[in-house]
């Protein structure tokens, strides 16, 4: 038989292509496992605490007409067992929160409960837990959307997106009124190619921003209209509508004018779809202030076709966000318009 001159074969004998594609392969499948072992031993972690949570409020209510009992029970647990007072107190209370078993997610891990379970408000703690499982966030950007107040942010638009849904995706529900830019961590906001050239390099912060469903499939796209060049800032693909999204950033207030060039883009999409299934694309102008006036007019009738959005490089905090909203339901209706403009 003879031997293939083209295979290079190391001093030890192995054929050196073949060799580290195999190897690949074996730290594909160790990295699959240990990942797959890491979210069980996680998702028994969250089952075990829930247990013993149950456990020792059973045992806390069995004497209830005994002063502090449940804290001098964890007091004493914690010297007997070994564990900190501060996770046994944090495991009741993830009970307390989640007392029916049933309701915890697989997909959920201890440390996304230990985030959640700090939200006093059940509606506004279902709220992140349906959005963290929608968008697969980390705890790390959980802790994020609520430290920047995401729930009233969405809210304050007068809808809250809805529970898991099985059917497509309805635009108005997707597309949010104002966007958290603090990621880009940029001094030069001046220039628009300042702004899209930070969104790209921090594509996973700016798509986790945006929702699950995007994904970005393009920038400064060419279109050729009348001989002239024209250039898309972002092009993405929204999978739950389904549709092509087109992304105009724009720095500054916003200006009637950009509907007329957001529609002449639309409809040059439109016309050249490329599948039949797909719905028409929709437009996205994100700008830095916006009058929503001037935003109603501009856009009349397109409401369903271009969305108009604003983004902040640094977002105010949810304890700033609530103080805005006492100070707006304290002052009269014509003051309060006034503010608003």
């Amino acid at each position: 038989m003879k031997k293939d001159k083209n295979i290079k074969v190391a001093k030890s004998g192995i054929v050196a292509g073949a060799y580290k594609a195999l190897c690949d392969d074996i730290k594909s499948i160790l990295n699959n496992a240990q990942y797959r072992a890491y979210k069980a031993v996680d998702n028994i972690r969250v089952q075990t605490y829930w247990q013993v949570g149950e456990r020792i409020v059973r045992e806390e209510l069995r004497h209830k007409d005994r002063a502090d009992y449940g804290r001098k029970l964890i007091l004493e647990l914690a010297k007997d067992l070994g564990i900190t007072r501060a996770l046994l107190f944090e495991i009741v209370q993830f009970f307390r929160t989640y007392p029916i078993v049933h309701t915890l997610c697989g997909q959920l891990s201890w440390s996304h409960y230990g985030v959640l379970i700090r939200v006093s408000k059940n509606i506004v703690r279902e709220f992140y837990e349906d959005q963290t499982l929608q968008n697969n966030w980390s705890v790390r950007e959980l802790e994020r959307q609520i430290k920047t107040g995401l729930y009233e942010r969405v809210r304050q638009k007068g809808e809250l997106v809805a529970r898991r849904p099985a059917t497509a995706a309805l635009p108005e529900k997707i597309f949010k009124d104002t966007y958290n830019f603090d990621f880009l961590k940029i001094e030069d906001t001046g220039s628009e190619k300042s702004v899209e050239d930070a969104l790209v390099r921090n594509v996973e912060s700016l798509l986790l921003e945006f929702g699950r469903d995007f994904s970005l499939a393009g920038r400064q796209r060419k279109i050729i209209i009348d001989s002239q060049a024209h250039f898309i800032d972002l092009e993405f693909y929204h999978r739950g509508i389904p549709c092509i999204v087109i992304a105009d950033i724009k720095i500054g207030r916003f200006k009637s004018a950009y509907v007329g060039q957001m529609n002449k883009y639309l409809n040059y999409y439109r016309e050249r779809r490329k599948y039949r299934w797909e719905k028409d694309p929709i437009g996205l102008i994100v700008c830095e202030y916006k009058g929503e006036e001037e935003v109603h007019f501009a856009l009349g009738g397109l409401e369903d076709k271009i969305f108009v959005a604003e983004y902040k490089a640094k977002l105010p905090t949810e304890k700033e966000i609530k103080t805005k909203l006492s100070e707006a339901k304290s002052l009269p209706a014509g003051r309060q318009a006034s503010s608003e403009g």
